[in-house]
């Protein structure tokens, strides 16, 4: 399951561009380069004066992430040189303006955690849902996919976790032995969904890849039909990708 690789207007980001690398990089490249990358941005290390460092390097590390793995790369791949409107099964894919989180969640992905004091259930209650997708009555008879951006946690890919128990060994997790990030969520919405449709994502049985796991156990979403929304509801949303 890819790690997040879409900017904040949707666009597929070109990693390979990023770390300076050709697209047959072999895996001593691609480390050399996430080295090189790590030192120049991380705040304890850079000259650089910036105020999204911490931004930079979650980008960083996202790519690292895709091209390290085999299987991801290869994914990632397929996404980047082919602009897909359909996944393989014939599914729509559908735009990030579909996806709307709840306002705790969407806090929790910004800090890539729960917010002081907030738990899960309280999300729930206070929201019903911890993310609605918009789909069209054309995608809820046919199906649709969406693709999530949750907040999540990985072994630090410089240290390897190994130095957990010693503080500022490593200047990437400092010691902790893994780091805040975020990965991608793929769910399928089924044929012949309605305004009921809740779906439930047990996310301890997801793991995103071998080295990350994701912030949440569980996922509640609620599938809305966008004919169904009265005028007001959604705005410049209805009918739109």
């Amino acid at each position: 399951m890819l790690p997040s690789c879409y900017d904040k207007s949707g666009n597929i980001i070109d990693f390979y561009t990023i770390f300076n690398l050709p697209r047959n990089a072999e895996e001593a490249e691609i480390r050399s380069a996430f080295r090189a990358l790590i030192k120049r941005y991380h705040p304890d290390t850079t000259t650089i004066h910036s105020a999204n460092l911490t931004e930079k390097l979650d980008l960083i590390i996202r790519g690292y992430r895709i091209l390290i793995d085999e299987d991801l790369r290869i994914e990632y791949d397929r996404l980047l040189f082919t602009s897909r409107k359909v996944d393989p099964h014939g599914y729509a894919i559908l735009s990030k303006k579909r996806i709307k989180y709840s306002g705790s969640l969407g806090d929790m992905l910004k800090a890539r955690f729960l917010p002081k004091g907030m738990k899960r259930r309280d999300i729930v209650r206070n929201f019903g849902q911890d993310i609605e997708i918009f789909i069209t009555p054309i995608e809820a008879s046919k199906g649709a996919v969406a693709y999530i951006e949750l907040p999540a946690r990985m072994i630090c890919p410089l240290c390897g976790g190994s130095h957990s128990m010693i503080k500022s060994k490593c200047h990437v997790c400092n010691g902790v032995g893994r780091i805040h990030t975020t990965s991608q969520l793929e769910v399928r919405i089924p044929p012949h969904v309605d305004d009921s449709t809740y779906i439930d994502v047990d996310l301890i049985q997801v793991k995103p890849d071998k080295l990350t796991s994701f912030n949440l156990k569980t996922l509640r979403i609620k599938i809305t039909i966008l004919a169904a929304i009265t005028q007001g509801g959604m705005g410049p949303m209805q009918g739109k990708d």
